[in-house]
């Protein structure tokens, strides 16, 4: 698929490794570092003196920091090189995810998951630059496909490990695991990027209007616009919809942890495939198709949750959500990287993963909150839907404004 080699001068990579590589760090920083509280949430409160809302307040604290990063990141990665701060993203990743195995407070869990948070954020802005400077344009939408679906991976991973390890040797043990492996993916990626350096592909000259004007005049286009509320909205619909699934299931519905994994780990194995397979769409039928494939497929998920008439509706709903998720989050980057070049994508690629934070932070909170005060998740689902119907007419709405572009 990308057997082209990634341009470097001193060492030779293939666009194949470096894809690869890279999808391995999304695991790690996003699968684990993002979403392996809300597998572990009906184990830890107990022990950590927590409820749903103090829960939800954690879960929205760490987006700060995933808010933090975005905004910094792209400044870090002008200044140390991309590479060498997605690398030391990696390894803040994996230190916090050991601390978090010693952690005995709440005040504890803020702080280490707002560093994860923040990892998560710092790795993925430069390495869509990255890979926009190394893979050949014909084979991004795949990559940044494939990418994306790292975050699958490793909620797949997370889904086999709770209840193997949990039962025999408590939430304390999947943090360990995970840690490790992420260390381990840190000295693949030295080993593998030292000496490594990236050149872009693309001619010195920018064709998007104002892609040399600065910042305010990039985001008041209407185009860059419409892309920066998807990405809140992506946040809204898509984050409290995961982070809670496995609350649903075994505090709103009864079903074990079990059933719960199975949910969680059907997510991430369908997501596996999902950003490539979404990906490979979009190179044939156009981005914009394909997203607007995705988010009705989003939309069919969060339907099934709700309406969750049986265990087998909630697995459907479960593989739909994955193929939609995972999919997402390659086709935006995809999406600006194709239609904004140079500081242009850097900077609403950054800003558009600050509104993605606000709207995570917003969803994440309401779904503890709402869970406190009426006792069910159903509300936080119900403004997820919503949320992925306005992505839907959004999504219309910025094929018409490419189409005039």
């Amino acid at each position: 698929m990308l057997n082209k080699e990634a341009v470097l001068s001193g060492r030779r990579l293939s666009g194949l490794e470096l894809t690869a590589l890279f999808t391995g760090f999304i695991a790690a920083t996003y699968g684990f570092g993002i979403y392996l509280f809300s597998t572990l949430i009906p184990d830890m409160k107990g022990d950590l003196g927590l409820d749903y809302g103090d829960a939800g307040t954690v879960i929205a604290l760490a987006q700060v920091g995933f808010m933090v990063a975005a905004l910094s990141s792209g400044l870090l990665a002008h200044r140390f090189g991309a590479a060498r701060v997605v690398l030391f993203s990696v390894l803040v990743c994996g230190v916090c995810l050991l601390a978090l195995s010693f952690a005995t407070a709440g005040w504890q869990l803020v702080g280490l998951l707002f560093l994860t948070g923040a990892a998560a954020a710092s790795v993925w802005v430069p390495m869509v630059s990255l890979a926009q400077a190394a893979l050949p344009t014909t084979h991004q939408g795949k990559a940044l496909g494939l990418m994306s679906s790292g975050t699958a991976y490793g909620v797949f991973l997370n889904g086999l490990a709770v209840p193997a390890l949990v039962p025999s040797y408590g939430w304390q043990s999947v943090w360990l695991v995970m840690g490790v492996v992420t260390l381990i993916l840190f000295a693949w990626g030295v080993v593998r990027l030292s000496g490594v350096r990236f050149e872009s592909r693309r001619t010195a000259v920018d064709t998007e209007p104002g892609a040399t004007a600065g910042t305010l005049s990039v985001l008041r286009s209407p185009l860059s616009a419409i892309v920066l509320a998807m990405m809140f909205f992506n946040g809204i619909a898509c984050m409290p919809t995961q982070n809670y699934l496995v609350s649903l299931l075994r505090d709103d519905l009864g079903y074990g942890v079990a059933e719960a994994s199975r949910a969680w780990s059907a997510i991430g194995f369908i997501g596996m495939f999902g950003g490539l397979l979404m990906g490979w769409v979009a190179d044939r039928i156009t981005v914009l198709r394909a997203m607007l494939l995705t988010y009705a497929l989003l939309v069919a998920a969060i339907m099934a949750f709700l309406h969750h008439s049986s265990l087998v509706e909630i697995y459907i709903g479960a593989a739909l959500f994955g193929l939609a998720f995972n999919a997402i989050f390659g086709l935006m980057p995809a999406f600006v990287s194709l239609n904004f070049h140079g500081r242009s994508a850097t900077t609403i690629f950054g800003f558009g993963n600050v509104l993605l934070g606000l709207g995570s932070m917003a969803g994440n909170y309401l779904g503890g909150a709402t869970k406190d005060a009426l006792g069910s998740f159903q509300l936080i689902y119900l403004i997820s839907l919503g949320a992925g119907i306005v992505l839907l007419g959004l999504t219309v709405v910025l094929g018409i404004r490419t189409a005039e572009k």
